[in-house]
């Protein structure tokens, strides 16, 4: 079992990067074994690639499942409320978009079944990387941990923001199963939910100071941008921080995320080469490694048959938010056939999933500074907020957005974050964090009515008698 997992997982990696040219062209043996792996870097190093391919999208023997790196992710723009699923298909997410999900609902077995194969992932290599300190050296190897802990550090964020009651509302809710050793076999099956806190404190703890600083920079470098960085785990707990409320601590985290600026050109972050000074981490794809029929970001939103933009309730229906002198408006949106084209790639599917992007950041810092109120704090988030909406309305904007203050202000944030992320699974994690009610036109969905959050799977109720 155990061979079997570590080869998965090189040969997983070498599909997410397709950048090892040197190992590729070594003659591969027979058979690999887990002393094979772990006595060379270069293969350790694919192995570890092979995490980050997992949160992406991968094929198992009986089905195709795509986390991060499409339906996945596209779970959290359904679940928010700038965009409409007229699919009537339960294949693409139909009954996520209607809040209907069950227990034994396709995607919610998906979703599980990849998020925790992920993680079984990262932990079976954290064990595994322990007997190869000294093939590595002491730089090396605590990179490569650290760069698999944040792997894990996504995937629970991602569980807890999908499962869990919000943290605002109840920090001592149950959320889900806190598995953080390797498994091979079913014998530690049982094990209870932890609570939302102790889901984040998890995701804290793997993004610790010392796991942070070993990490490398990366501005405007592909790897930079498609793995693990000090940007990028500072981005994640800041994301952490806006959820438990700690402002301090949210700015803190996006104040530490430094030599990363806005592009000019707001288009430029969906066409190659896909990363750039804005780009601070994204699921890079490849010829070899694409979302399947129904999975990718394009065939969601580009054929008019899956997702539309709500132009009449969502941020579309706002006036300062769909004007056509704004860059975003005027590209991204189709407004005969209520079309969003941030991914147009149907047909080769190699358009990059962006996941932390420098405008997230400043919007983050807006908001943060927002909260804590008082006139020093809002003119700070106001300026965060001009950073990003003049980016794309350099002139001609109505919005004066330096008589804004209190409530009117945190709402102009709110609405800017709305247009700036749509798209890219921000919308349904912000509605989740702040513990607000859904709306959709007349129908409004409470954090205590049922659907609000994912019910565990019937897969895993069966097999774990603690949940």
């Amino acid at each position: 079992m155990k061979k079997i997992l570590y080869a998965y997982a090189i040969f997983s990696g070498l599909l997410f990067f397709g950048s090892c040219s040197d190992f590729l062209e070594e003659k591969p043996p027979l058979y690999v074994n887990e002393g094979d792996i772990y006595s060379s870097p270069k293969r350790i190093e694919s192995t570890l690639l092979g995490l980050y391919g997992t949160i992406k999208n991968f094929n198992t023997n009986t089905r195709s499942l795509s986390l991060l790196g499409g339906k996945g992710y596209l779970v959290f723009d359904n679940r928010g409320d700038d965009v409409i699923n007229i699919s009537n298909n339960l294949s693409s997410l139909f009954d996520t978009y209607n809040m209907r999900i069950l227990s034994v609902s396709g995607e919610n077995e998906d979703y599980w079944t990849a998020s925790y194969l992920a993680i079984n992932r990262v932990n079976t290599f954290l064990q595994s990387i322990e007997g190869a300190k000294e093939v590595l050296g002491d730089e090396k190897y605590s990179q490569f941990r650290s760069e698999a802990l944040f792997v894990r550090a996504v995937s629970y964020y991602y569980l807890n923001n999908l499962y869990a009651t919000p943290y605002i509302l109840n920090k001592d809710a149950k959320s889900v199963p806190l598995r953080l050793q390797a498994e091979s076999t079913n014998a530690n099956n049982n094990l209870a939910a932890s609570t939302v806190k102790e889901v984040y404190d998890q995701v804290l703890a793997d993004l610790d100071n010392a796991n942070i600083a070993v990490l490398p920079d990366g501005v405007n470098t592909y790897d930079g941008a498609t793995r693990a960085t000090k940007a990028a785990a500072h981005m994640l707990r800041m994301r952490v921080y806006m959820s438990t409320g700690e402002w301090n601590k949210a700015i803190e985290e996006g104040k530490a995320v430094s030599g990363y600026s806005l592009v000019t050109n707001v288009t430029s972050l969906y066409k190659t080469p896909f990363y750039s000074t804005e780009s601070i981490f994204s699921l890079p794809m490849a010829t070899t490694n694409v979302p399947n029929t129904q999975q990718s970001l394009a065939e969601y939103y580009t054929d008019g048959k899956i997702l539309l933009v709500d132009n009449e309730n969502g941020i579309m229906s706002k006036p300062n938010y769909s004007l056509a002198n704004d860059a975003r408006v005027k590209n991204f949106f189709s407004p005969s056939d209520r079309k969003l084209l941030k991914y147009v790639d149907v047909t080769n599917k190699l358009e990059w999933v962006p996941i932390f992007r420098y405008a997230e950041t400043l919007l983050g810092l807006a908001e943060s500074y927002a909260n804590l109120g008082g006139a020093a704090n809002e003119t700070l988030a106001k300026g965060y907020l001009k950073q990003v909406r003049s980016r794309s309305i350099p002139t001609g904007d109505p919005l004066v957005i330096d008589a804004l203050s209190g409530e009117q202000l945190k709402e102009a944030i709110s609405n800017e974050r709305r247009l700036e992320l749509i798209g890219e699974g921000i919308r349904g994690v912000d509605i989740l964090r702040k513990g607000e009610s859904l709306k959709r036109g007349t129908f409004v969905l409470k954090p205590t009515d049922n659907g609000y959050t994912w019910p565990i799977p019937q897969s895993e109720l069966a097999s774990n008698k603690e949940i």
